[in-house]
């Protein structure tokens, strides 16, 4: 007797495809174009990483048993999020793109569902990723408090900046001056 996982594994193609596609309707149309457009890594590396993050995460919750191991997918969702987490997202938005997954997997495996009464198995899968939607929202808040953590230490570097500039220009006029 076939499992959902088994499906999952069966149909990973069709699954990602549709996740794929789903993410990308999250961005504007000439952007999306682009990067549904671009297969080389090199000439398109956003979507060689969504790919080989989301194929990661596909494969890894086939493998996994009911509670995702943060170790295993926190580096795939990392791939993806750190590009969502630079982008004019929310938080909600940033990291919404795992609960697509669910969307993919009912539209791709429902057939399945239904014919092999795989309901209770379905609702795992998609607790599994809540889980990690959860986790990326962790790999966000990360990334975001780095980025004004570099944010705040290119204000200070341009003020230390202007400050020797301020200290100099003052050193010059003193200079001239007789007591």
């Amino acid at each position: 007797m076939l499992k959902l996982v088994d499906f999952l594994v069966l149909e990973q193609k069709a699954v990602l495809d549709r996740w794929f596609e789903l993410v990308m309707d999250t961005y504007a149309e000439n952007t999306a174009v682009l990067w549904k457009k671009r297969e080389d890594p090199f000439a398109n590396p956003v979507r060689h990483k969504f790919e080989a993050g989301m194929r990661g995460i596909v494969l890894g919750l086939a493998a996994s048993g009911p509670m995702p191991d943060p170790a295993v997918f926190t580096p795939l969702l990392d791939e993806i999020v750190r590009v969502r987490a630079v982008q004019d997202f929310t938080p909600s938005q940033a990291t919404a793109f795992v609960f697509l997954l669910k969307k993919a997997v009912r539209e791709t495996l429902w057939p399945q569902v239904t014919e092999h009464n795989l309901f209770v198995e379905l609702l795992a899968l998609e607790s599994a990723i809540d889980v990690l939607a959860l986790l990326s929202l962790d790999i966000y808040c990360q990334c975001r408090e780095k980025i004004s953590e570099l944010r705040i230490n290119q204000i200070k570097k341009q003020y230390d900046r202007l400050l020797k500039r301020a200290n100099i220009v003052c050193d010059f006029s003193d200079e001239g001056e007789e007591p």
